[in-house]
């Protein structure tokens, strides 16, 4: 079964030893190169050399991942930069990654919108209309650019940002997924290192 759960911030490769009692017990842990974090994002994910996958010696298989938080961030900024249109499951994710209700969300958006307009938009019965959806991206970014460091975002990169929807002429068109690294880097503030996701690292 596979379980994915926050682990600390250092990593861990090669085998791992574990005292219980009179009875020492080893794991092996590696790094994976490539890892569909989709299901535990919400957004299409795929995350490079950071995934840490657990083999017991029952065999057993869990999957963790770093910086949990950090990656819904990272990866919600910089679907909110790509020029093609949301579809509503990603509203919804992303709404959830910010832990808004539909009032809040709708509150947020200026007041241009109610609670049942934002469901709506999140079951795809109502789309959302290019300022909105302009608005939306703004507060995404702006609530989760904190825990997104690693990620290139100011607003003018919204404001400027040109939309289309490739679904109107090609209805199997499949959007590409997010893809991010795990890297080290300086704090300009500060002068610390940090670990933190990165999406140019991982092209």
């Amino acid at each position: 079964m596979t379980k994915h759960s926050d682990i600390p911030d250092s990593r861990v490769t090669g085998d791992v030893s574990v005292l219980d009692g009179q009875h020492r017990a080893s794991a092996i842990a590696k790094i994976l190169e490539t890892y569909d974090a989709t299901a535990h994002v919400g957004l299409s994910t795929i995350v490079c050399n950071a995934a840490i996958e657990h083999t017991e010696l029952d065999g057993e298989e869990t999957i963790e991942i770093p910086k949990q938080r950090e990656l819904r961030a990272s990866v919600a900024i910089v679907r909110c930069l790509m020029p093609v249109k949301l579809r509503g499951w990603e509203i919804r994710a992303m709404r959830k990654i910010m832990n808004l209700t539909l009032a809040e969300l709708a509150k947020k958006l200026d007041g241009r919108a109610a609670a049942e307009t934002v469901s709506r938009w999140e079951s795809d019965a109502q789309p959302m209309g290019g300022y909105a959806e302009k608005v939306f991206r703004l507060v995404v970014c702006d609530m989760l650019k904190k825990d997104a460091p690693g990620i290139e975002y100011a607003d003018g990169m919204i404001v400027n940002l040109t939309v289309h929807d490739p679904w109107r002429t090609n209805a199997a068109y499949e959007l590409p997924p997010v893809v991010l690294a795990l890297i080290q880097l300086k704090e300009q503030s500060s002068g610390s290192i940090i670990e933190t996701w990165n999406d140019k690292k991982a092209a």
